[in-house]
């Protein structure tokens, strides 16, 4: 289900603003809104929704985002085509204003920053919000945004890197070393490791470094729970032959966990990447970008 009737009004918008570049937004000249320009740029997960007067569950909105770049901001939200937009703001009005245009379609809204969250009130109407709330049978819904924390990670060490969600823990399972970091709020965990060959670099070796990887990935992510494999396919990238596993992790609580695993060795090592957490979290997860920025060291991007 898609969250609320503002992206239900956006959905006929889908297609062409997929094939359409919006056109060129209009800015403030005053060093105020340069800075709120600035500030807003960048990748915001949505956390919170509220229409009606009351608050919209999780499922509606869980792992949708939003990333405002100079010329663009795009609506990202599971299995659908993003959406583009032109934006503007305007930081000198109270409250500020923002606006967003697709297909000559115009969203107009107000905005704030709240701490490291963005919060944002938009009419499906004709008319301006003029506050931060939603009332029953009203057109406006607030969204409330938490800022994404992705960053580029390198680990001389280990030869590899990749873009995480924050700084990783480093952890030691036997010969295996374990990156991981969580991301709140994707309710996902992101884990990188690295296991050095036993021997020679030769099938038997790296067959045995990726056994190793696997199972150091899902006692990090997991613990004692009881893994299952779901699915598993074998394909090569290169020279390299890449493992994929789709694993469910049986373990007490609401939430059905589930992972999803990439291993593969090459040179004198094995590598692994896994999205480890509930599996509804885990299938709308940042797990494409996870693994198409990871690299060798040395390695140039393809």
């Amino acid at each position: 289900m898609r969250f609320a009737s503002l992206v239900l009004l956006l959905a006929g918008l889908a297609s062409a603003a997929h094939s359409d570049q919006p056109p060129e937004p209009t800015r403030k000249a005053e060093s105020k809104a340069k800075s709120d320009a600035e500030l807003v740029e960048g990748t915001w997960v949505i956390v919170g929704l509220e229409a009606g007067g009351k608050a919209e569950p999780e499922a509606n909105y869980r792992g949708n985002t939003l990333t405002f770049t100079p010329n663009k901001a795009t609506l990202r939200e599971g299995k659908y085509a993003p959406i583009d937009f032109a934006w503007a703001l305007d930081p000198t009005r109270s409250p500020k204003t923002i606006d967003l245009t697709a297909k000559a379609v115009t969203i107009r809204g107000v905005y704030r920053f709240d701490g490291d969250d963005l919060v944002l009130c938009l009419s499906i109407g004709a008319n301006r919000p003029t506050d931060f709330a939603t009332r029953a049978g009203g057109d406006t819904e607030v969204f409330t945004l938490k800022r994404s924390r992705w960053e580029r990670y390198s680990d001389k060490a280990g030869g590899f890197g990749a873009d995480l969600p924050g700084k990783p823990e480093e952890r030691k399972r036997d010969a295996t070393t374990v990156h991981a970091v969580k991301s709140e709020p994707e309710r996902v965990t992101y884990l990188a490791a690295v296991t050095p060959l036993a021997g020679p670099p030769d099938e038997k070796a790296a067959e045995a470094a990726l056994d190793a990887t696997r199972a150091a990935l899902l006692a990090e992510a997991a613990g004692p729970a009881k893994a299952t494999v779901e699915s598993e396919r074998t394909f090569k990238v290169g020279l390299a032959t890449v493992r994929e596993l789709t694993v469910a992790l049986e373990v007490d609580g609401k939430d059905k966990l589930g992972a999803r695993v990439r291993l593969f060795a090459t040179g004198d090592r094995a590598f692994g990447l896994m999205v480890a957490g509930p599996e509804d979290a885990v299938r709308v997860a940042n797990t494409g970008r996870f693994w198409n920025s990871f690299r060798l060291a040395g390695e140039k991007k393809k």
